[in-house]
């Protein structure tokens, strides 16, 4: 279960992707409130002061009508990054639609198995070295 346990043990460290992605200045959030840790990773990012985004029915109409706009309107430079929490199959629709929009890398943890499978992830900006 993802408690607000969970929630600070990957503030603190335990995924640095997802803390190293809510902390840049320029990174969306997409949360399925009605998971178990949804309200936590809510609070969360509020913390952080994200504008956030609940999935709602359909994944799709959020990412076409809202999130690939915002993703847009980034500076070339420095794209933006999107984490969030969302049921695993939300998550295979906004992964594939999100990868293709720039190069973003995808950092993703799955708990939980069939409908209630979930994924906390973070698709950020590649590094061009």
């Amino acid at each position: 279960m993802m408690t607000g346990a969970w929630l600070s043990t990957v503030a603190g460290g335990a995924w640095p992707w997802l803390a190293d992605a809510a902390a840049r200045g320029d990174t969306l959030a997409v949360i399925d409130s009605t998971l178990t840790g949804g309200p936590a990773f809510a609070d969360y990012v509020a913390h952080m002061k994200l504008p956030v985004f609940e999935t709602g029915d359909d994944i799709g109409t959020l990412w076409y009508t809202t999130l690939a706009p915002r993703l847009r309107q980034a500076p070339v430079q420095t794209p933006a990054s999107l984490i969030g929490l969302t049921r695993a199959s939300d998550y295979f629709v906004l992964r594939e639609l999100a990868t293709r929009v720039g190069r973003l890398v995808e950092h993703s943890h799955e708990q939980g198995a069939g409908p209630i499978a979930h994924v906390a992830f973070a698709l950020t900006p590649r590094v061009v070295r």
